[in-house]
C-alpha cells in the first residue's frame, strides 16, 4: 500500500516537473515568434522605404508583395514535404545492396568503394533530414574552395 503511494506520488512529480518543462518552452517558443514577428515588420518596413525612395511607392510595394509570395509559397511546399509520408526505398537499391548492416559491412571491407558507400549509408540512416542538409552544404562549400 505504502509503496503504491510512494510510485503515485512520484508519478505525479514527475508529471508536474514535465508539465512545467511544457508550460516554459511554450512561453518561450510564443516569445521568440513575437519577437521574430516584430523583427519582421520593421525589417520589412525599412526595406520598403528604401524602396519607395529609389523605385516609387507602387514599385515598392510590388517587389515587398512578390517577396513575400514567394516566401509563402516555398514555405508552402515544404509544409507539403513534411506532411508526405516518407517513400520506402528498397534495400537492394542502396549500393547493389548494401544494407548497412554489420555483416555486410565487413564482407565490403575488402572493397574500400563498398566500404565507404556502406558507411555512407550507415550514417545516412543515423542523421536526420536537417543534419543531411548541413552536411551538403558544407560538402558543397569544401568542394568549390578546392576546385
Amino acid at each position: 500500500m505504502i509503496a503504491g503511494i510512494k510510485f503515485l506520488s512520484t508519478l505525479a512529480a514527475g508529471s508536474q516537473q514535465r508539465l512545467r518543462r511544457l508550460a516554459i518552452r511554450a512561453a518561450l517558443v510564443f516569445a521568440a515568434a513575437l519577437s521574430a514577428a516584430i523583427g519582421l515588420g520593421f525589417a520589412t518596413y525599412a526595406l520598403f522605404a528604401a524602396w519607395r525612395l529609389q523605385y516609387g511607392i507602387i514599385n515598392a510595394s510590388i517587389g515587398l508583395s512578390a517577396i513575400y509570395f514567394i516566401l509563402a509559397g516555398i514555405l508552402y511546399l515544404c509544409c507539403r514535404r513534411i506532411g508526405l509520408a516518407p517513400r520506402a526505398v528498397p534495400t537492394s537499391a542502396l549500393a547493389g545492396g548494401l544494407t548497412g548492416d554489420a555483416e555486410t559491412l565487413k564482407a565490403a571491407g575488402a572493397n574500400s568503394q563498398g566500404a565507404a558507400l556502406a558507411l555512407g549509408v550507415e550514417l545516412a540512416k543515423q542523421l536526420t533530414p536537417l543534419q543531411l542538409a548541413m552536411l551538403a552544404l558544407l560538402s558543397g562549400f569544401v568542394a568549390g574552395r578546392r576546385l
